[in-house]
């Protein structure tokens, strides 16, 4: 088990994003404009740095202690990260469907050749570029689960016959190259890494659980596999880079996993995850039960995802004052934190506004303040 190193010292930091933001106006418009060859990468890049810088700075003003470059430079929370890697090609469809009904066109990450660390990922400069703005603030590098580019490679129907024998050699390259890749993050200064994760959606909801039984999946052994592939990577990392995982279940109005509570998954995931912090979801419009938490290792922190990330209706300082004690019973009060569900941006086009998620902030920090006893101050 790794060691906890980092933890939250103050009101503000009990109060944390998970990590992108709605993309202003004028980027959409600079990614447009590259689309077209009306602009050029370095001309994006430009704009990109500009949009990113100015984001640090409200971030600050706002009062968050943990930062990060809100994800400007993606066109997909995870994908983007899974083609920086070596062996990942993007390979796009025109036709079909995913989760809906309706056609679509989506960019998938397939195998074109074993997976393998790329020292020169782009992320690695993205991360770069945010620590020299960030003054005395934290930044936190977020990208994808080693277990979600397992499953996404195996859901993509991936092309892992053509270059492994078996899902242990396909795993084994992953937790490689993602142990390199963070090693890198570290010798940049990096010390924050927060691992978004998916795939536990549908061991909540029933009826997903009840597909993949019919399915013949042995449930058990997919999960114990999903935790074992994070924690190899986890228990290889130097002590004091401080991990996190967004226990993620999605923006995305059709892949969404409302139903069932996290009670099925908790003792292999909550217990068994070497993590110092986790982030998890819950929607306080329903009957949360947060007694899973009681899985959670003394010591480890619980940042409650409480607030909608996708409409802008604001919550009820009351109802959420009552959620987290409802939480700390528990895991201790110190040991929690607030945040939004999920991340800020959608490729749907949901209600959420560029103002309305600094209003959502804005209430994080009210909510921690009030609760943990220090005043805050929010001049964005």
């Amino acid at each position: 088990m790794k060691k906890t190193f980092h933890n939250f010292t103050s009101a503000l930091s009990h109060a944390e994003i998970i990590g992108s933001f709605i993309l202003p106006e004028r980027l959409k418009e600079a990614r447009a404009q590259h689309a077209s060859g009306s602009i050029d990468s370095q001309q994006l890049r430009i704009i990109e740095d500009e949009c990113v810088t100015g984001l640090v700075q409200q971030q600050k003003a706002a009062g968050l202690t943990v930062i990060t470059d809100g994800e400007y430079r993606r066109s997909h929370w995870a994908n983007d990260f899974f083609y920086g890697l070596e062996g990942i090609e993007k390979v796009t469809i025109t036709e079909g469907h995913l989760y809906q009904p309706q056609e679509v066109m989506c960019d998938l990450a397939l195998l074109s050749r074993k997976v393998r660390y790329n020292p020169r990922h782009p992320f690695f400069s993205h991360f770069e570029f945010v620590s020299r703005i960030a003054g005395g603030c934290s930044v936190k590098q977020t990208m994808p689960a080693p277990s979600q580019l397992f499953m996404t490679l195996k859901s993509h129907n991936g092309n892992i016959l053509h270059y492994y024998g078996s899902d242990d050699d396909l795993i084994y390259d992953i937790v490689d190259a993602y142990v390199m890749t963070l090693n890198r993050f570290y010798e940049l200064g990096c010390r924050h890494i927060q691992f978004d994760d998916n795939c536990w959606g549908r061991f909540c909801d029933p009826d997903s659980l009840d597909r993949l039984i019919v399915d013949g999946e042995d449930v058990t052994a997919v999960i114990g596999r999903l935790v074992d592939i994070n924690n190899r990577v986890i228990d290889a990392l130097p002590d004091d880079m401080f991990v996190a995982c967004h226990i993620c279940r999605g923006n995305h109005h059709t892949a969404w996993s409302p139903a069932g509570d996290y009670e099925f998954v908790a003792p292999a995931l909550f217990a068994g995850l070497h993590v110092d912090r986790f982030l998890v979801e819950f929607d306080i419009t329903l009957d949360n039960n947060f007694a899973p938490l009681r899985y959670v290792p003394a010591g480890t922190e619980v940042v409650l995802g409480l607030l909608a990330s996708h409409y802008p209706q604001m919550e009820s300082q009351q109802m959420l004052a009552e959620s987290i004690a409802e939480a700390s019973k528990y895991v201790d009060c110190d040991k929690l934190g607030i945040s939004p569900r999920c991340g800020f941006h959608s490729d749907e086009a949901l209600a959420l506004t560029w103002q309305s998620q600094w209003d959502k902030i804005r209430l994080l920090l009210d909510v921690a303040g009030a609760l943990w006893k220090e005043p805050v101050a929010v001049t964005v």
